[in-house]
């Protein structure tokens, strides 16, 4: 470790192991406070102001164009940490260390990490590997974080706070700067659209639910979003967004057709034609721009790129492994080096060729058969647990939420099929508290159902005792 990485380890051992222990002592009885940690870490998630930042601290940084490029400590994780030890003094019993679902998202981690027997840079392996663990403190803290329903709209609040910052980074590229694809504080546009869309879905579904204080505050940031996702004028987020915004508005009108419902859908559209209007020239010279017809190129090499790892390589090819092995002296890129010379284009071999783009195609050739299927269990058992409440709680606002969490988590995965931006932090924090949000969902169903059947036998007791008093006991209560 060099005289700089030392120096980043010690901040980085104050902030998690000194600060972070006692801040969470000193509001371990302060819900308020709580909350307000909870804002700042969604706030850190995005990673800058008004444009993207690296907020945090890397340990052994690389130029490496992988997924994780050393060993870096997100800032966003040290209030995650302020959580968890806020609530494990406040309430020791209540904390859950191992909340549900989290054993698959660690059996993904594992089973991807035996890739690394096969991995040419080990060290990459374990710089993705870390980062995978070190994001889990998220979905613990969120999901303890969770206590009350309360807990949850204050969530989907700060969530709301934080994408109208975004819109704010927004037009100040696209009306000051005059960026033509807008990219915020995210690595890059399509970066910026998914997010959009995974938290806009929920934002829509909350405002379509039974009315509450925040509700016209759901409905303002869903259309910011909106407005977020035409300005990044990415044509796969333009369609998914389009789309996911009719299966909210279908799953809210067969849940119940309400007249707020029916409100917000007329109002909506008279927003959508509005914008529509205003920007469908720039639309159109998207989906016409010279470059498409080359980007779809890229993609198909890089994917075939990642057939042939996987061929080779059943077992992964080495978990962020991926951007050394596409470029020389491996053979995975050759191909592309040919496609190049046929149309004409110089070939330099040192340029470093990028990452595959879709997230399908990386988990394969990176982590395998078998950290690809761990990772589809992982979301499936997630989008199952979503369509459970949002049936159980119809017509009440945590099913409402879970339609929201259903569509925008679906519509992220779907996008995956052409982004891989789920590897990438600021996408991944807010996707783990969304995860979190439906466990604690399922949990509440769980503990309602269980209170439920207690009562009932209860009251079938206190009935049979009524009518049958000479019964003994026991058989009333069987």
């Amino acid at each position: 470790m060099d005289e700089l990485d030392f120096k980043k380890a010690i901040i980085l051992f104050g902030a998690f192991c000194i600060f972070a222990p006692v801040a969470g002592f000193l509001i371990r009885k302060r819900p308020y406070f709580q909350r307000f940690v909870f804002l700042a870490m969604c706030y850190l998630s995005i990673s800058g102001f008004f444009h993207a930042q690296e907020w945090g601290l890397t340990i052994h940084s690389l130029l490496y164009r992988g997924t994780a490029r050393g060993f870096h400590f997100y800032w966003a994780e040290v209030a995650a940490v302020v959580l968890i030890f806020a609530q494990m003094f406040g309430s020791w019993r209540r904390f859950r260390f191992m909340p549900p679902g989290f054993w698959l998202y660690l059996l993904y981690i594992g089973l991807s990490f035996i890739s690394i027997i096969y991995a040419e840079k080990p060290l990459y392996s374990w710089f993705a590997a870390v980062k995978a663990l070190k994001m889990g403190v998220i979905f613990i803290a969120a999901y303890n974080f969770f206590r009350t329903e309360g807990d949850l709209r204050f969530a989907i609040f700060s969530l709301g706070v934080v994408s109208l910052w975004e819109l704010v980074a927004v037009l100040n590229q696209k009306y000051v700067q005059h960026i033509y694809q807008v990219w915020g504080t995210f690595e890059h546009q399509n970066s910026l659209c998914m997010f959009a869309i995974l938290v806009g879905m929920l934002f829509l579904a909350a405002a379509m639910g039974p009315k509450q204080p925040l509700s016209n505050f759901y409905l303002f940031t869903f259309i910011a979003t909106a407005a977020i996702v035409q300005s990044t004028l990415s044509r796969a987020g333009l369609a998914v967004f389009a789309f996911g915004t009719m299966v909210v508005v279908f799953l809210s009108l067969l849940d119940q057709v309400t007249k707020r419902r029916l409100t917000v859908l007329a109002g909506l559209g008279c927003v959508a034609l509005a914008g529509l209007y205003m920007t469908m020239d720039t639309i159109v010279q998207r989906f016409n721009d010279y470059g498409n017809q080359e980007s779809a190129n890229t993609r198909e090499m890089l994917n075939i790129s990642a057939n042939m790892m996987l061929s080779e390589y059943p077992l992964g090819a080495g978990w962020n492994n991926f951007a050394h092995l596409i470029n020389q002296p491996y053979h995975y890129g050759d191909h592309i080096d040919r496609w190049q010379m046929i149309n004409g284009n110089p070939v330099d071999p040192d340029y470093k060729k990028g990452v595959v783009e879709s997230l399908w195609w990386l988990l394969l050739s990176e982590t395998g058969y078998q950290g690809f299927l761990s990772f589809v269990l992982f979301i499936g058992v997630f989008l199952w647990w979503n369509v459970r409440n949002m049936l159980y709680f119809r017509r009440r606002t945590l099913g409402a939420i879970s339609i929201g969490l259903l569509v925008g988590t679906s519509m992220n995965y779907l996008q995956s099929i052409l982004e891989r931006v789920l590897t990438q932090p600021r996408n991944a924090i807010v996707w783990l508290i969304l995860l979190a949000a439906t466990a604690r969902i399922m949990v509440w169903r769980k503990q309602e159902i269980k209170l439920r059947r207690r009562y009932w036998r209860i009251r079938r007791a206190q009935m049979m005792r009524k009518r049958f008093p000479a019964l003994p006991e026991h058989v009333m209560a069987a």
